[in-house]
């Protein structure tokens, strides 16, 4: 198989289920190997987003496609001891290592983690005063669905935010990057084991055919967020959006 030929199902069921399997049996070296990956420029990149957390007493966060929790327990280390912070994630496998993680990154914050999809949240309207999701967007086939339940469970003048990868405007990056996703990063996977080229060949297809941010802003603004913000990151290979409800 041609590693640009990938066929990612457009399809909401048929997507979530393609993604399921895509993040099935990765969830032991997931954190190390994205460190790794990213020269531990991660790291960086949460902490853009976490800098537009503004914490006061009791701040409810869900953070969508949750995965291992990295985003979550540093949200939970933000907003501090009197808030509520939700990881929600389809992979139970992904969840078993969150919560397992969950006694050791607490910080006294009240952590919970629900196995359910973004685009059909179980939470009441205006529950949370944040709802975030990183380097993880991409991975939802129905996006307007994904920003519509954010807006449904965000209490007034709450925020969404999203951190992610994204094809970068610049041929000249694009060319080197390209290279790097599609060829060097899969064969460092397929070090690690079979299943984690295939999850690397994954995510280089998810980032060639991704929502360019500027249309994903106009995807908030047509559901109903009032303002909206775009911050690009590291030659422009990573954005960070927001809107506020």
């Amino acid at each position: 198989m041609k590693l640009s030929h990938m066929e990612i199902p457009p399809r909401f069921v048929d997507k979530a289920k393609f993604v399921l399997g895509v993040f099935t049996d990765v969830e032991m070296e997931y954190d190390f190997l994205l460190r790794l990956m990213t020269l531990t420029f991660d790291g960086v990149w949460r902490r853009r987003l976490l800098a537009k957390l503004e914490a006061a007493g009791g701040t409810a966060v869900l953070d969508l496609a949750c995965g291992t929790g990295l985003v979550t327990f540093a949200v939970a280390r933000r907003v501090g001891r009197e808030g509520i912070v939700v990881g929600l994630d389809l992979s139970p496998a992904m969840l078993r290592v969150a919560r397992k993680n969950k006694s050791r990154s607490s910080n006294g914050c009240t952590i919970e983690f629900v196995r359910a999809v973004g685009e059909s949240l179980p939470f009441r309207e205006g529950l949370f005063d944040y709802v975030t999701v990183g380097l993880a967007l991409r991975n939802f086939a129905n996006k307007t669905a994904v920003f519509r339940e954010s807006l449904r469970v965000l209490g007034r003048s709450g925020w969404f935010l999203s951190v992610d990868f994204v094809k970068p405007m610049s041929s000249y990056v694009w060319f080197i990057y390209r290279f790097h996703i599609f060829f060097v990063l899969p064969s460092l996977g397929r070090l690690v084991s079979k299943h984690w080229q295939w999850t690397l060949i994954y995510l280089a297809n998810s980032i060639q055919i991704a929502t360019q941010p500027g249309e994903l802003c106009t995807l908030l603004l047509d559901v109903g967020f009032r303002r909206t913000f775009l911050e690009k990151m590291s030659l422009g290979i990573v954005a960070l959006i927001g809107a506020r409800k």
